[in-house]
């Protein structure tokens, strides 16, 4: 799976002691227009995973192609993975990230258990982003971090086919 491409999101909610807590993931993805759903794989081993069950909420925070040490602190074990970030509360309660391309702020609508992981598939109540001015997603690929660059001769007016 080293080979396929996935965006980098931090998935962000709140423990019991209404804490934020975040985890770095790339298994994240559009399930449905009609209801919104979202879905985000999240490993049992974090505590982001007993604060999104607890909790029932989450928020996915899109990241920028420039903030791959961002995604390296909600990948690692530390606790104060929030510590000097500018935060907002979403609707739902959950923490949403100054400087993501994009937000999208949840309500478990089921979860899936699979392996070490849960899918949590969440309803989307509200969604944030991006600006004019919006630059590229950060890219996780074969264990590295990167970006996107335009195929020659494409546009972001043209759809592809």
């Amino acid at each position: 799976m080293a080979q396929l491409a996935g965006g980098v999101v931090i998935v962000t909610t709140v423990g019991e002691d209404d804490r934020p807590r975040g985890m770095t993931a790339t298994a994240v993805c559009s399930v449905s227009l009609d209801p919104p759903l979202v879905m985000a794989c999240v490993s049992h081993v974090t505590a982001t995973y007993r604060a999104v069950q607890a909790s029932g909420i989450f928020a996915l925070n899109v990241l920028p192609a420039g903030a791959a040490a961002l995604a390296r602190r909600f990948a690692s074990d530390r606790r104060d993975k929030f510590v000097g970030l500018e935060t907002r509360r979403g609707a739902t309660g959950a923490p949403l990230l100054a400087g993501a391309l994009a937000h999208a702020d949840c309500t478990v609508d089921r979860s899936v258990p699979a392996g070490d992981h849960t899918i949590f598939i969440g309803r989307v109540l509200a969604v944030t982003g991006p600006d004019e001015e919006a630059s590229l997603p950060l890219i996780y690929f074969r264990g590295r971090y990167g970006s996107l660059a335009p195929l020659a001769g494409e546009s972001a007016e043209e759809p592809s086919p």
